[in-house]
């Protein structure tokens, strides 16, 4: 029944954006592949159906350098269309509608579609399709398009499998299902160089990364009987390093990877806006999980953020020492450590 229902509504989808001609398509702020990926891939094949498509990012503070290979990003609008309210939006890999980050855009909008994969998702669409077993949104996006009758190209492909692969942990997470890796063989199929993206991604680290890196490991913490890793970056981490906010991206799991680490916490400080009082400053923090028994979506909840059970993330004004003793608190209540 629940695979019949998830069909309904993929074709509840397809047909609504069908219907549409003016589409404006969204992703959360600070976005990562998955999103990035499912806004180039929805764009390039609503553009190839004839459709009058425009991408918006309300906020693309710390987009990871690695990402940017991603061919049609200078496409990609810093404001919205001076037309924006005679569209239908289209919000991808948004769990919530605070993630979006321009809240007048679902005021005015003629009709929203949400479609995401993330099981906290508010359901804040009228029409909402959220599969919260999928790998990634870009994996939903496929299916989409595949009942659309949409062509996806060599470029499509390479989007969506980017946003796939990533969002998948390099296909490692349990959301990597046999579904997955047939939608990976499809997208390969049709003219992906995988090999030449894991290189991009993954092997491609540009030096102010590694520094930035060497900085966190510098103030490592180990709680919960070492089965805790907390990494911390302040303001002048960047700055010395001289590395911009999007190579964040993966440190986290940097962390994870240490021998008898079950979760991971990176907690750094998100630049400051233009405009902003200083107090406004706040700190973001990315977490993962490699143990059932941790379920990071479940913290990041607490603190009004969300994501899925093994990697997850929120904001917050607290001060970074505040944020440790909570996730500290938090993790050894998850292991029975208290």
């Amino acid at each position: 029944m629940a695979d019949q229902s998830l069909d309904q509504e993929i074709s509840a989808v397809a047909e609504a954006l069908a219907g549409q001609h003016k589409i404006l398509l969204t992703t959360h702020i600070k976005p990562d592949a998955d999103a990035l990926g499912s806004l180039l891939a929805m764009h390039r094949a609503l553009t190839g159906l004839g459709k009058d498509s425009v991408m918006y990012l309300s906020d693309g503070e710390g987009m990871a350098p690695e990402y940017r290979f991603l061919r049609g990003l200078d496409q990609v609008l810093p404001e919205p269309p001076a037309d924006y309210a005679e569209r239908a939006l289209c919000a991808l890999d948004c769990g919530n509608a605070e993630r979006i980050g321009d809240g007048v855009l679902l005021e005015a909008a003629t009709t929203v579609i949400n479609i995401d994969h993330h099981g906290d998702n508010t359901r804040f669409g009228d029409i909402n399709l959220v599969d919260g077993s999928a790998s990634s949104t870009a994996e939903i996006v496929y299916r989409i398009l595949e009942r659309m009758g949409a062509g996806i190209d060599e470029e499509t492909a390479e989007d969506l499998y980017t946003g796939i692969l990533v969002d998948s942990g390099r296909f490692q997470y349990s959301s990597a299902t046999p579904a997955t890796f047939r939608v990976a063989a499809e997208l390969i199929d049709r003219g992906v160089d995988h090999a030449r993206v894991f290189r991009i991604i993954y092997e491609t680290v540009p030096l102010a990364k590694t520094r930035l890196l060497c900085r966190m490991f510098a103030r490592l913490q180990l709680a919960c009987d070492g089965r805790l890793a907390i990494g911390v970056l302040e303001q002048d981490d960047f700055e010395q390093a001289g590395a911009e906010a999007g190579m964040t991206e993966g440190l986290v799991d940097s962390l994870r990877a240490i021998e008898g680490v079950e979760a991971s916490a990176l907690i750094y400080r998100r630049p400051a806006r233009e405009g902003e009082e200083p107090g406004a400053v706040q700190y973001r923090v990315s977490l993962r999980s490699s143990s059932e028994a941790v379920n990071v979506q479940a913290l990041a909840n607490i603190m009004d953020g969300g994501g899925h059970r093994q990697a997850a993330g929120f904001s917050s004004d607290k001060s970074a020492g505040e944020l440790a003793s909570f996730i500290i608190g938090q993790v050894s209540a998850q292991l029975g450590l208290d």
